[in-house]
């Protein structure tokens, strides 16, 4: 049986880690990522309709809510409020 040797150890020292054989990986140097753009001011807030809320309604709880389109219009006015 043959004693194990570590791949790499952790340089208190010099707080790195350096490993024991030297390791070569192809890595791509240059990625095609998509633009992102960056804004300096937020944009308008858009809420939603009250056919889109009666359509979600529809679509996850099944059955009417009473007073279903202003606990939504509330959501939307604390998110909008922690938001701008």
């Amino acid at each position: 049986m043959t004693k194990e040797e570590p791949v790499a150890y952790i340089n208190v020292e010099k707080r790195k880690l350096e490993w024991a054989k030297p390791i070569v990986w192809e890595t791509p140097t240059v990625a095609n990522l998509p633009k992102i753009p960056l804004y300096t001011h937020s944009k308008e807030w858009v809420g939603l309709t009250e056919t889109q809320i009666d359509k979600l309604e529809k679509e996850f709880i099944g059955f009417p809510v009473p007073n279903i389109y202003n606990f939504v219009k509330a959501i939307e006015a604390k998110s909008k409020e922690k938001n701008n």
